[in-house]
């Protein structure tokens, strides 16, 4: 709960930042933190009114998006345990950034997935938020 609430301090915090990639990072920490709690108002927060989802499956915006994983947290079902590796972060602009990596989410069962994502975001006036992620 502390480490929640001082993720959340330093998103609200991030327009009075300079720095993308620390704060990027921390929001990746942050969907991190709900995702394991199943905290599906807080995953809302993370993403951009505006967001899309681009994968092999096509496009999803943000309400199917939510309700995907609305799904997935009401089965009951393990959720996994999310993780984010060789993140890479560039600023493209005053109110924008790119950032890249790698996520993987590995069940009780020991089954796993994950890939290589990127994902553009937008520095809002509560933080940087997702807008569009191409996994």
């Amino acid at each position: 709960m502390k480490k929640s609430l001082l993720i959340l301090l330093l998103l609200l915090a991030g327009p009075l930042c300079a720095d993308p990639e620390t704060e990027i990072k921390t929001a990746l920490d942050y969907f991190d933190e709900v995702w394991s709690e199943g905290d599906l108002a807080s995953i809302r927060g993370y993403y951009h009114p505006d967001f899309v989802l681009v994968d092999e499956n096509g496009i999803t915006p943000l309400a199917q998006r939510m309700e995907d994983l609305e799904t997935i947290a009401e089965s009951g079902k393990d959720r996994g345990v999310l993780e984010y590796s060789q993140i890479k972060v560039r600023a493209l602009e005053d109110k924008s950034a790119i950032a890249y990596g790698n996520f993987s989410l590995k069940f009780k069962d020991g089954s796993s997935f994950g890939g290589w994502f990127t994902t553009v975001y937008v520095n809002t006036p509560f933080g940087w938020k997702a807008i569009l992620t191409h996994n």
